[in-house]
């Protein structure tokens, strides 16, 4: 008894000291079965770690602009693909039509997990095959309602 107690009294001394992980499973926060086509301007990037955010305005079937907040890998992960912040800025700045492909949020608000962003060229700047394996999942801000 005297060694479960002290196990207790250990953790709960030492869990505070391990940095808390605000992750959340792809699958709790996406919903693979709601794949999106938005076509659209990059108007703000954010890389950030654990995840970056790209945020786009697309026109929703009514025509109006609607802001949608992407989440996207970690800035190493872009990097170790050919890929930094440079890009996105340029996207940004040029106002070029891109084409994201996505996964839509599981709670219905206008954010959704990058699985590729093709330029107006042809070029395709994000290729990550849409879902990050299990245990990933966002860090990022909330993006809009």
């Amino acid at each position: 008894m005297k060694k479960l107690w002290m196990l207790a009294l250990t953790i709960s001394l030492l869990g505070p000291s391990f940095p808390a992980s605000a992750h959340h499973s792809f699958q709790a926060e996406y919903d693979q079965s709601k794949p999106l086509i938005l076509v659209g301007k990059i108007t703000r990037v954010l890389t950030d770690n654990p995840h970056g955010w790209i945020y786009l305005d697309a026109k929703n079937a009514q025509g109006r602009t609607v802001n949608w907040a992407l989440e996207i890998p970690a800035p190493n992960v872009l990097r170790r693909n050919g890929y930094d912040r440079s890009v996105f800025e340029t996207l940004v700045t040029s106002g070029e039509d891109v084409t994201v492909t996505a996964y839509a949020s599981k709670d219905g608000s206008k954010h959704a997990w990058a699985g590729g962003l093709t330029r107006a060229d042809g070029r395709t700047v994000i290729t990550l095959s849409g879902i990050p394996p299990q245990g990933g999942g966002r860090g990022g801000p909330r993006g809009p309602q």
